[in-house]
């Protein structure tokens, strides 16, 4: 077995000193930003599973591309989860602005890239919008690696689609075991029913507004968390960090062949950053 991977590293810019932090950033001109969220996922998961999720992928990048991980808080956009008592959200203007002025001190600081790690769907589209306000405001150039797409693109089978599942509970695993309680897990709804209404909501062709999950999961969850291993998620977290740093990889690569802007591409390389 291996030996799971010590959790935290010393990335987050806010655990780095000034100039510790500002190295990182000039050398490697990229700086890595995470989006979150504040809401239920039953009684066996926190509040805060999507930031963990994404910080468990953010750290792992961070490090394959020796940069810092900096967020942009806790909380997104979850307002249909406001039903259960103890969520919180934001507004998606409040979201887009925290997002614009924290881009701008990272590019202050040397940053002409930014790769945003998202695993909440409620987040996705004011992330575009602010990516893109942030792009023209401070000549960046902006990715976005919604990590939980890319976790059950990768795993089908093993990584349901859910909400606090299988797939978000190995997210949870992958970065602090002891927040994850499967003996506190309370009334699961019904399985099917809740991945065929869920399905409405992520079509790409004509799609509904999701206003309250309760259309989707009546108790709030659904899943099969008790699939879920710690020595698995380290496993699944590794192999997602890897798959986000070869995309960027390539599709900076790829903006820099069609635009001819090359310090989109410099010293971005995926066969060098991306451990085994």
């Amino acid at each position: 077995m291996n030996q799971l991977m010590p959790r935290h590293p010393g990335r987050l810019i806010e655990r780095l000193s000034q100039p510790e932090a500002a190295a990182l950033i000039e050398a490697s001109g990229l700086a890595i930003l995470v989006a979150g969220s504040v809401e239920q996922h039953g009684g066996h998961l926190p509040l805060g599973t999507d930031l963990f999720a994404a910080m468990s992928i953010a750290e792992r990048v961070a490090e394959r591309l020796d940069t810092v991980v900096a967020s942009l808080g806790p909380v997104g956009i979850a307002h249909y989860h406001g039903g259960w008592p103890g969520g919180l959200t934001l507004t998606p203007e409040t979201l887009s602005a925290v997002f614009v002025e924290i881009c701008g001190g990272l590019r202050a600081a040397g940053a002409d890239r930014i790769l945003v790690v998202n695993w909440h769907e409620g987040n996705s589209a004011t992330l575009r919008l602010a990516a893109d306000k942030a792009q023209r405001a401070y000549d960046l150039s902006i990715l976005i690696a919604e990590t939980h797409v890319i976790t059950h693109t990768m795993f089908p089978d093993e990584m349901e689609f859910t909400h606090a599942g299988a797939m978000e509970t190995t997210a949870v695993l992958g970065y602090e075991p002891s927040l994850v309680h499967l003996d506190k897990a309370i009334e699961a709804s019904d399985r099917q029913s809740g991945e065929a209404a869920h399905a409405l909501f992520r079509s790409r062709d004509v799609y509904p507004i999701m206003r309250d999950f309760h259309v989707v999961a009546p108790t709030g969850w659904y899943g099969r968390p008790e699939l879920s291993t710690a020595e698995r998620a380290e496993v699944i977290a590794e192999t997602v960090a890897d798959t986000v740093v070869r995309r960027a990889a390539e599709v900076w690569q790829a903006l820099a062949a069609s635009s001819g802007a090359g310090k989109q591409a410099s010293t971005f390389n995926a066969s060098e950053q991306v451990t085994a």
